[in-house]
């Protein structure tokens, strides 16, 4: 079988596997309701104050963005453990080996699977969010403008949105490479969303302690660590434009991937990890 034969047929039986696991479609319906949410209460926000304050039809994607921005990374590292780490835990691995694939094949077939999940979220929310400004928005007199540089037309919206996207495809090959060191869902979940939680503290608190107490930006030197990219490429750096921080965040997420299928490759895949 030839590999892109074999990979298709890699991601129909992960699909096929991960359709049936209700924990998949419980997280995908939670995600839809607070997208849905964010987008009806915002509208409805609009409607009921009673002055020349509105949202653009395309300032509506900016708000599902900055759910997405903040939402996708738990939702990487939980689909990452799902897809990748569960077969430690269930003892699966070997059998999916033995069907005559390729370790490094089997890698990918989950992380294809995982990458065109996201993709669906994310197109889907984007003609949500697009569907519900143009129904419900009111004409701009006086527009919100949502974020710097990203509130005066569509294209600049949806490059905004877009966005969001690959920084959390990062963290999604790092929960990969994380369950593949500690062959293990929990240590995957467990480590990645830690990694969330210090870098939202951590990288804040370390920065105004710099500022307030030495004068020093810590910006200037945390801006090419995971959190300072993903963050520059989402438009949260003030000095450099976003896209340039698009080809550091690929790197980071091939280098995840690449020590991911190394790793598997080389390592036994013992079972019964959790």
């Amino acid at each position: 079988m030839t590999m892109l034969p074999a990979l298709a047929n890699g991601v129909r039986w992960e699909w096929f596997r991960l359709r049936r696991r209700p924990e998949f479609w419980v997280i995908m319906s939670l995600l839809t309701l607070a997208v849905l949410g964010t987008l009806l209460v915002s509208a409805g926000a609009v409607r009921l104050i009673q002055s020349d304050f509105s949202i653009p039809p395309y300032g509506y994607p900016m708000l599902v963005f900055e759910l997405l921005s903040r939402l996708g990374p738990f939702l990487a590292i939980i689909l990452a453990g799902m897809v990748f780490g569960s077969d430690y835990g269930w003892g699966t691995f070997r059998p999916l080996f033995a069907r005559g694939q390729r370790r490094w094949q089997v890698v990918a077939a989950k992380l294809v699977l995982a990458v065109l999940a996201l993709a669906i979220v994310w197109v889907v929310s984007w003609a949500l969010a697009a569907a519900v400004g143009l129904v419900a928005a009111s004409p701009p007199t006086n527009g919100l403008e949502l974020a710097p540089g990203a509130s005066g037309s569509w294209t600049e919206s949806t490059g905004r949105f877009a966005s969001a996207w690959p920084a959390t495809m990062a963290y999604l090959m790092l929960a990969t490479l994380l369950c593949a060191v500690g062959r293990s869902t929990a240590f995957g979940l467990g480590v990645g969303i830690a990694v969330l939680i210090v870098e939202s503290i951590a990288y804040p608190a370390a920065g105004a302690i710099s500022q307030l107490a030495f004068e020093v930006n810590l910006g200037d030197y945390t801006r090419w660590t995971l959190w300072g990219v993903t963050r520059g490429l989402m438009g949260r750096d003030d000095d450099l434009g976003a896209w340039v921080f698009l080809p550091a965040v690929l790197a980071y997420a091939t280098v995840f991937t690449g020590l991911a299928v190394v790793i598997t490759e080389r390592r036994d895949v013992n079972s019964g990890n959790g």
